[in-house]
């Protein structure tokens, strides 16, 4: 499912762009300084806690904390085998931007980050495997859909960091999660 869409921040119905090529991809938002490849991760057993899961992709982490830069490593997300890992829909799907830069490495499941910069809104499905950037500054947000199901390693500098709430509503104008996956499955 991975993909991209581009639109003019004005239009939420046609995309300027569209891509489901990784490299054509990462090409793309490497303009808008968001860093994304595709990585080959081995399955993920049934029924292991959260610490095997973080065993489980350690050599992960550790390559990516090297590329980034980042020190911290946590395991986030939302899915029904995980219910002590908690993100509401309602409030990632509001634009936003960091003080700090995060890294995000899909382990299951899969989730829809919207990039907004110079006029254009950057649609980009992530699914397992996929690693992406999110630059600090950067207007963002991030719909996980109605029944979220996936995991991410994040790496960043520290354990939690402020998130700058912009005014604007330009999250409501664009296609959301359920179109966006069914257009792509279809």
């Amino acid at each position: 499912m991975s993909f991209l869409y581009v639109y003019h921040e004005a239009d939420g119905d046609q995309p300027l762009l569209s891509s489901h090529d990784a490299y054509r991809i990462s090409l793309e938002l490497s303009s808008i300084e968001v860093y994304f490849d595709r990585r080959e991760l081995t399955e993920l057993p049934v029924g292991v806690d959260r610490s095997q899961l973080m065993v489980l992709n350690n050599d992960a982490a550790e390559e990516i904390q090297q590329l980034s830069g980042r020190r911290y490593c946590d395991l986030r997300g939302m899915s029904p085998q995980y219910p002590d890992l908690e993100l509401r829909r309602e409030l990632l799907c509001t634009e936003s931007a960091s003080d700090e830069e995060a890294w995000h490495l899909f382990l299951r499941g899969q989730a829809i980050f919207y990039f907004h910069l110079d006029h254009r809104v950057y649609v980009v499905g992530c699914e397992r495997g996929d690693l992406i950037s999110v630059p600090a500054g950067l207007p963002h947000w991030l719909d996980i859909g109605p029944e979220p199901d996936f995991l991410v390693l994040t790496m960043c500098n520290v354990p939690s960091h402020d998130v700058i709430a912009t005014a604007s509503d330009i999250a409501l104008r664009f296609p959301r999660f359920e179109t966006l996956v069914d257009a792509v499955t279809a």
